[in-house]
């Protein structure tokens, strides 16, 4: 037993000891005084008035017994009472830190310092919603104004007209057609995100992922997009399987593909790979990888790619700046992480999603 505990205990236990010794030395004198009375006087039964003489010792003692392990049972239990009305009396907002005294016993330090991480967590979470609400009404403001300034001019110009009428060149409505597009991507993206953040919260439990047919599955989904931009969108996939969460899996490398045909040019190639990779130590882990020759992202930049709405300088293509943060958070989820490098004969970008053992 811990030292802690038996000090603990015969501090509760020895205030009861004299009471206890003194109900035995009653019993006792109670014996007795029956006994000594049925000696004195055999055949007949013992007086009650003597008998309940001789038991007043022993009601006394058990008396004092019973208020001694009240006020015992009161003070072991003092602290969780108090923990328990601290906890009580917090608004729902305050999730700020318990405090823990070092005379506090060990179990209830013990909670106390559960329910801080708790509270710590839930306060990570609140924040993190609160700055993803603070990016999402940022990063769609622009789109937006720009939209709906659009639509207010035409609108003005369709009121003075004298049939009520425009005419609206082809360019002017490519424009507004690709600044839809990018809001609505831009808030797939931040619902994406959002969903990923509360899914991954959940603690769902992982399944075997074919990571073959995966790839194999999602090369058929993009393949339209990288005919229409004229790219030679390949598959090397040889047999993987990981333990994990496919819907997480399936974003994941759709970012990663999105990314690369959306940066390269007409013209150029993007592959996907998947299988097994042999590390230095021989250990044999699963990977997909996505690689193009496209322009590239200079080496400096790589540590940044995975922040949120982070856009490297001078990147001609639209983005959100949310895909590869998607992807980072999905790959620590699966115990998993991304690299960056250049791509074939030092062009354009790999991106490697590499699993542990």
């Amino acid at each position: 037993m811990h030292l802690l505990v038996r000090k603990r205990l015969v501090a509760l236990l020895l205030p009861m000891l004299l009471p206890v010794l003194g109900l035995l030395a009653a019993a006792v004198w109670l014996g007795y005084s029956v006994a000594a009375q049925i000696a004195a006087y055999p055949g007949q039964p013992p007086r009650w008035g003597d008998v309940l003489v001789a038991a007043l010792p022993a009601l006394v003692m058990l008396l004092l017994l019973a208020a001694m392990a009240h006020l015992a049972a009161r003070n072991a239990l003092a602290p969780w009472i108090t923990l328990a009305q601290s906890v009580q009396a917090r608004s729902p907002k305050d999730l700020g830190q318990i405090a823990i005294a070092p005379e506090d016993p060990m179990e209830v330090r013990t909670m106390a310092e559960a329910l801080n991480r708790l509270f710590a967590r839930a306060h990570a979470e609140r924040n993190a919603q609160q700055r993803f609400i603070a990016d999402a009404a940022h990063q769609l403001r622009t789109p937006l104004a720009a939209l709906q300034s659009q639509v207010e001019a035409w609108a003005l110009m369709a009121h003075a007209a004298p049939e009520k009428t425009i005419h609206l060149p082809a360019q002017q409505v490519d424009q507004l057609r690709q600044a839809s597009r990018r809001t609505t991507q831009l808030a797939n993206q931040l619902l994406a995100l959002s969903r990923v953040d509360s899914r991954l919260g959940q603690g769902e439990a992982a399944q075997r992922v074919d990571l073959k047919s995966l790839c194999e599955t999602l090369l058929e989904s993009f393949l339209d997009s990288a005919l229409e931009k004229g790219l030679d969108l390949g598959l090397e996939a040889e047999s993987a399987h990981v333990s994990g969460h496919e819907w997480l899996l399936r974003e994941l490398i759709s970012n990663l593909l999105d990314n690369a045909i959306k940066y390269t040019p007409s013209g150029g190639q993007v592959t996907l790979r998947c299988g097994k990779h042999v590390g230095d130590e021989r250990q044999v882990r699963a990977y997909v990888e996505v690689e193009d020759d496209g322009p590239g992202v200079p080496v400096g930049e790589y540590t940044r790619l995975t922040q949120r709405f982070y856009r490297v300088p001078g990147a001609q293509a639209e983005g959100t700046g949310l895909g590869l943060a998607i992807a980072e958070e999905i790959a620590q989820e699966h115990g998993a992480a991304l690299y960056f490098g250049k791509g074939a004969n030092e062009a354009g970008m790999k991106v490697q999603l590499l699993f542990g053992e």
